[in-house]
């Protein structure tokens, strides 16, 4: 047989029968697939953040979920919980206290009409304070807490520094 650039037919044929094996024809396409695979690696540089644009954020934010849809529903945290109060002041020792009421309303937007809501709302948090506002290196990061807020329930989520040089927060809400 002569080769036209292209695998050799004869390399999946039976010897004896002379017909086309499938077995081995799937077992090359896989052994090939696999090599490409493996050996495939995705690297993405970093995108650098407006400074003006971070300024411009607002001390209590929310992650987008990983169940986003922005046609038919959203379902956004900010949709469903809303911040009924926050205070920022400090204690005796000098330390930054903050305390915000976050509340879960529910489905509300027409947009969600036909989301079933649960009752619970489970929300992982997590504070950052700085010194000479969020723009500066964080001086201290408390660790992910988990928050369930049942529907219509307002919880007191408060945290504390530790450390007496922070005068700025940022605390993130996400699912």
């Amino acid at each position: 047989m002569k080769s036209n650039g292209s695998l050799n037919p004869a390399l999946f044929t039976d010897n004896q029968t002379g017909e086309i094996e499938m077995k081995k024809i799937f077992g090359a396409f896989m052994t090939a697939a696999v090599a490409v695979f493996c050996g495939c690696t995705a690297v993405d540089s970093a995108n650098r953040a407006d400074v003006g644009e971070v300024a411009r954020e607002g001390t209590v934010v929310f992650t987008r979920p990983a169940r986003f849809t922005p046609f038919f529903g959203n379902y956004s945290i900010s949709q469903f919980v809303e911040i009924v109060y926050e205070r920022a002041s400090r204690n005796s020792a000098g330390q930054l206290v903050v305390e915000v009421g976050i509340r879960n309303r529910g489905p509300v937007s027409w947009t969600n009409w036909h989301v079933n809501a649960p009752r619970r709302l489970t929300l992982k948090s997590r504070a950052n304070f700085y010194r000479g506002g969020i723009n500066t290196p964080m001086v201290y990061s408390t660790n992910t807490q988990v928050i369930v807020i049942g529907r219509g329930e307002t919880f007191a989520y408060k945290v504390v520094c530790p450390n007496p040089e922070a005068d700025a927060y940022q605390i993130v809400l996400g699912d």
